[in-house]
């Protein structure tokens, strides 16, 4: 390897080793231990058995799964209701807390005029009194292959969220509750694929560029012109 490519395969490793912090770290800390829940919850969450839930909508996006918007807050409420956990009342003056849950889809663009979206459950906890939140969590939403595969990763998704719920509340988690909780705290795939194609496109840029000024296009030599003979 001559030294002009030395130099460049340095200086191509260096805007690697730049740019790795800002990229987001795998997760690989170990499961919490089963039954924990998150330090300092107002004792108020862990204590009520009456709540509101409140429809907080959704974007249009939401359209791609059956019942559209208003999917989140009627999984979530049936989901309540199969869990037989809280009393569920139709006013918010009834309620120890109000349970409002929303739906969000960010834009995630490629850098090449593509926009994907990473689709959100958002529950937000809040004092029927003061409407001061207390707690707010989130899940991602899988939205990938027929209706029915999607409405499916949905309810899944659902799913997680009253985990963390439960979680928040104090109550025991079994390990794979805890495992799914974790799975579907990952990163969302076009996300990760955004930051690889942009690393990928960033280090060739850098790489052609590099080779461009050490090796510089070797111009033809032109023949030296014949001038004519001129006669005295």
């Amino acid at each position: 390897m001559n030294s002009d490519s030395s130099k460049a395969l340095c200086v191509v490793l260096a805007l690697l080793l730049v740019m790795a912090p800002a990229l987001p770290a795998q997760q690989t800390s170990p499961y919490r231990a089963p039954y924990a829940s998150p330090a300092h919850v107002p004792a108020q969450i862990a204590g009520a058995h009456a709540v509101f839930v409140s429809n907080g909508g959704g974007p249009n996006y939401f359209n791609i799964f059956s019942d559209g918007p208003d999917r989140a807050y009627n999984t979530f409420y049936d989901d309540l209701q199969t869990a037989n956990r809280y009393q569920l009342v139709g006013s918010p003056s009834e309620a120890d807390l109000i349970f409002e849950v929303r739906s969000i889809a960010p834009a995630v663009g490629n850098g090449r005029g593509v926009v994907n979206y990473n689709p959100q459950l958002i529950l937000s906890i809040l004092d029927p009194r003061t409407h001061t939140v207390l707690w707010t969590t989130s899940v991602n939403v899988r939205a990938i292959g027929t209706q029915k595969r999607r409405d499916r990763q949905f309810d899944d998704s659902v799913g997680v969220l009253m985990d963390k719920l439960a979680q928040i509340a104090g109550q025991p988690l079994s390990r794979a509750q805890l495992k799914a909780i974790n799975s579907n705290s990952r990163m969302p795939t076009a996300a990760k694929v955004f930051i690889g194609v942009a690393v990928a496109a960033l280090v060739g840029m850098t790489s052609y560029g590099i080779y461009r000024v050490t090796h510089p296009p070797t111009l033809p030599t032109l023949p030296n012109p014949t001038l004519p003979t001129l006669p005295y």
